[in-house]
């Protein structure tokens, strides 16, 4: 795992990416945070879809919820709805929400998309994906990730109305990646 976060802050610094980026207001999207400077600002709820990095020590005051997922794939569609209406309710609340995965290129970009969706910011997930490639150039979601979202767009509960999103609880199933050791996959918060 050390050469794994060492091939990501080297791969920070010499593609001159910014750690996140702000999509719309108080929704972030970026890649692993692995210091405090590396989140956004505001205390931000966390979404991290990524099951190869851990969860560090100093973010456990921030909500927290994990879509356990390894790299190249995609949350499954419930997953993804899960973490909609939980980012949902958490700007609702007018808390920041930061989505990443491990650099913000795809699984964060997937989950970013139907956020966009929900929220109403955008009429499809398309159209999301190009508002997000607006504001963070070299994303790059694979078929996978297409695949998934079209699927939670076909059966998809959310509405564009945050007010209407119910507050059932967030709780994501591990089918598209294992729960990472001694680490949380549900939220806090």
């Amino acid at each position: 795992m050390v050469s794994a976060v060492l091939v990501i802050i080297s791969r920070r610094f010499t593609s001159g990416e910014e750690p996140y980026n702000e999509i719309c207001e108080g929704v972030y999207i970026g890649g692993w945070p692995y210091s405090v400077d590396k989140l956004p600002p505001g205390n931000p709820a966390i979404i991290d879809c990524t099951c190869e990095f851990p969860r560090k020590e100093e973010f456990k005051g921030h909500s927290y919820l994990c879509l356990a997922t390894w790299d190249t794939r995609a949350p499954q569609p419930g997953e993804i709805e899960s973490a909609v209406k939980w980012a949902s309710r958490k700007r609702a609340q007018n808390v920041p929400v930061f989505i990443h995965c491990a650099y913000g290129h795809g699984r964060s970009v997937a989950v970013m998309c139907a956020l966009l969706v929900a929220l109403g910011v955008v009429e499809d997930w398309k159209k999301a994906e190009l508002f997000i490639r607006e504001r963070r150039p070299y994303i790059s979601m694979n078929s996978v990730q297409y695949k998934a979202l079209e699927e939670w767009s076909k059966h998809r509960l959310s509405t564009s109305s945050i007010d209407e999103v119910s507050s059932s609880s967030a709780v994501p199933s591990t089918s598209s990646g294992r729960p990472r050791a001694g680490r949380p996959k549900n939220r806090s918060g």
